[in-house]
C-alpha cells in the first residue's frame, strides 16, 4: 500500500525559516542593497556541504541567512540597477504555489489549470495588444527566449520548407534587421538559427535617445535584396535597455510593406517590449509609444519587469490575424511525436488533448509543441494570479507611476550643476530610464561650467567623464545604499555614464531627492589628477 505523503516538513522549515525570512524583508528600507563583496571573499562564506552522503541535519536557518545577507536586495526601492525590480507578496506566494506543483506545461493532462490560466492570459494580452483572438501565444523562459522563438516562427512560417530542409538546402540568405541600440538577444538568436552573426543588420537610430530611423530602415532592406539576401525579420524595439527608446511603428511598418509590394517578399514584423512592453496597460501610453501595435506579427512583453511579477516571465504573442491563423507556433514549431502528444479519441474527450475542436475554444491544448522545447514552468499561474489582484488599471497605474518618476528624476539632476544629461533635457519622450554623467565639482571650480568644460579642446573630456563615472559609481557599490549601472555607448561616441532605471512602484519625491542628494555628496568629493586625469572620491 502507498503510504500518504508527508507534508508537515514543509511546514516545519516554513516556522523555522520564518523570523529569517521577516527580517530580510523588513530591512530592505534600511538594509545595504549589496556587500559587494568578490568572488574570492564571498566563496569563503559558503563552505562546500555538496558531499557524496549528504548533511542529514544541516543548518539551514544560517545557511539562508548567508544566501539573503549576501545577494542583492533586488526586492528594494534603492535596486536601480537592472529593468526589474521589486516583487509583491502576490507574486512571491505564486512561487511557492508553483513549487508545490512542481508540474510542466507541455500537456494539458499534467497541468490543466496552468494550461487554461495560459489561454486565459494570452487572450487577455492580445486584447490589450488589438491583436485578432483566439491568438498565439506561449510564456517563455526570459525575453531573449520569446524573441528567439519569434524570430524561429517567422522563419518557418515564411518559408515551410527550411523547417524540413533547412535554409542551405532551400537556397535562402536570410537577413534580420533590428535597431543599432536593440537587445543582443536578436544576435544571439541569429547565431543559433544558423543565420550567423552577420545576417543581423544594425538599422542605425535618428537621433540620441531615439528609434530606427525609417528611412535608413529602407535603405538597408532595398540594399539587401540587392545584395541577394531575403529580407525575412524586422525586429522594432519597444524600450530600448539603455535609454528605454521606442521605435515608430507606423512608420517603420509602411517601409516594410512598400518593400513586401516591391520585391514580392513577405517580411514578419515583431515587436520587442520585453522593457517597455508593459505600456499596453496604459491606454495613453500605449498610444503616444506604441500606436500601430496591433498590425505587427508578433510581441513580447516581460511582465517581470515594471509590472513586478516574480522572474522569469515572459510572453511571447502572435498575432492570428496576419495570414498563418491562430494555429501558427503549432505549424511552425509542432512535432507528431506520439509518445507525448496524443491524439486518440478519447483523450481528447477526456483530457482535452486534441489540436483543435470545440472544447478548447480554438486554443492549443498541448502548448508544449507551439515552443523549440518540451518542458516549461507553470508562469501563467502567477501571471493570472498577480493580475487578478492588480487588475488591469492597477498595472496601468503602476507604469504610468515608473514613467512620472523618470520625467521628475530626469528634471531633478538638469537642476543640479553636478550632472550632464546624456539626453537634452528639452527632449520630452517618456523614458522608463535616466541617464547622465557625473561633473566633479573641481572641474566646475577649474572651468566655470559644463558648457566650458565639454567644449574646452586642451582637455580629454570624455576620458575624464568616464573616470568621473567609474569613481563614482565604485563608491556607490562600496557604500552600498544604492546599486545603479554604469555603461557607455560606442557607436555613438558616448563615453561611460550613469544609468538609473525605475520601477518600483515605493519611489516617491523624497526617494528621488534623497538618491540625488547621494549623487551630489559623492560627486562633490571627487577629485582629479590633471596630469593623468585620475580621478578618486576623498572620504567623508
Amino acid at each position: 500500500m502507498v503510504q500518504s505523503t508527508k507534508q508537515p516538513e514543509l511546514f516545519a522549515l516554513l516556522e523555522e525559516l520564518h523570523p529569517v525570512l521577516s527580517e530580510y524583508l523588513e530591512s530592505l528600507a534600511t538594509a545595504p542593497v549589496t556587500t559587494a563583496l568578490p568572488p574570492s571573499q564571498l566563496r569563503g562564506q559558503f563552505p562546500n556541504n555538496l558531499v557524496l552522503s549528504g548533511t542529514p541535519n544541516p543548518d539551514l536557518r544560517q545557511l539562508v541567512s548567508q544566501v539573503l545577507e549576501h545577494s542583492a536586495r533586488t526586492a528594494s526601492p534603492r535596486f536601480l540597477d537592472k529593468l526589474y525590480s521589486g516583487s509583491d507578496a502576490v507574486g512571491q506566494f505564486s512561487e511557492l504555489l508553483l513549487a508545490l506543483l512542481n508540474t510542466n506545461v507541455h500537456v494539458y493532462s499534467v497541468s490543466p489549470v496552468a494550461t487554461l490560466m495560459e489561454h486565459e492570459s494570452i487572450a487577455a494580452l492580445s486584447d490589450l495588444c488589438g491583436f485578432k483572438t483566439p491568438a498565439s501565444g506561449v510564456f517563455q523562459p526570459g525575453g531573449s527566449a520569446s524573441n528567439m522563438l519569434a524570430m524561429i516562427t517567422a522563419r518557418n512560417l515564411i518559408y515551410p520548407e527550411i523547417k524540413r530542409v533547412g535554409a542551405a538546402k532551400a537556397g535562402l540568405q536570410l537577413a534580420v534587421f533590428t535597431s543599432a541600440d536593440g537587445h543582443y538577444s536578436i544576435e544571439k538568436a541569429a547565431i543559433v538559427l544558423g543565420l550567423g552573426l552577420e545576417a543581423v543588420i544594425k538599422v542605425p537610430v535618428h537621433g540620441r535617445g531615439k528609434g530606427i530611423d525609417p528611412n535608413l530602415l529602407e535603405s538597408s532592406l532595398r540594399e539587401s535584396y540587392q545584395r541577394g539576401e531575403t529580407p525575412y525579420f524586422v525586429n522594432l524595439t519597444a524600450g530600448t535597455t539603455v535609454f528605454s527608446a521606442f521605435d515608430d511603428i507606423v512608420a517603420c511598418s509602411e517601409v516594410v510593406h512598400k518593400i513586401e509590394r516591391e520585391y514580392g517578399l513577405r517580411i514578419w514584423i515583431h515587436i520587442d517590449g520585453s522593457y517597455g512592453g508593459p505600456v499596453i496597460f496604459s491606454p495613453t501610453l500605449k498610444k503616444q509609444l506604441m500606436n500601430g501595435l496591433e498590425t505587427a506579427d508578433s510581441f513580447t512583453i516581460n511582465p517581470h519587469k515594471i509590472l513586478g511579477v516574480p522572474q522569469q516571465c515572459s510572453v511571447l504573442l502572435v498575432n492570428s490575424g496576419n495570414g498563418f491563423g491562430r494555429d501558427a507556433l503549432w505549424t511552425a514549431n509542432g512535432l507528431n511525436v506520439e509518445y507525448l502528444f496524443h491524439k486518440e479519441k478519447s483523450d481528447t474527450e477526456v483530457l482535452g488533448n486534441g489540436r483543435e475542436g470545440e472544447e478548447d475554444g480554438g486554443y492549443m491544448m498541448n502548448i508544449g509543441n507551439g515552443t523549440i522545447g518540451c518542458g516549461r514552468r507553470p508562469d501563467s499561474i502567477k501571471f493570472y494570479l498577480c493580475w487578478s489582484y492588480h487588475g488591469t488599471s492597477g498595472w496601468g497605474g503602476r507604469v504610468e507611476r515608473a514613467f512620472d518618476n523618470v520625467t521628475k528624476l530626469k528634471n531633478i539632476l538638469a537642476a543640479s550643476k553636478s550632472f550632464e544629461i546624456v539626453i537634452p533635457v528639452e527632449d520630452m519622450t517618456p523614458r522608463l530610464t535616466v541617464s547622465f554623467w557625473c561633473i566633479p565639482g573641481c572641474v566646475l571650480k577649474h572651468y566655470g561650467s559644463v558648457q566650458d568644460f565639454l567644449s574646452n579642446k586642451d582637455v580629454d573630456s570624455k576620458t575624464l567623464l568616464k573616470n568621473s563615472t567609474l569613481a563614482v559609481h565604485r563608491e556607490l557599490i562600496k557604500r552600498g545604499k544604492y546599486m545603479i549601472d554604469y555603461m557607455g555607448i560606442t557607436s555613438q561616441g558616448l563615453t561611460q555614464f550613469i544609468r538609473v532605471c525605475i520601477s518600483h512602484p515605493a519611489i516617491d519625491d523624497a526617494f528621488l531627492y534623497e538618491l540625488v542628494a547621494e549623487l551630489e555628496s559623492i560627486t562633490s568629493r571627487c577629485r582629479v589628477d590633471w596630469g593623468t586625469l585620475n580621478v578618486v572620491v576623498q572620504e567623508e
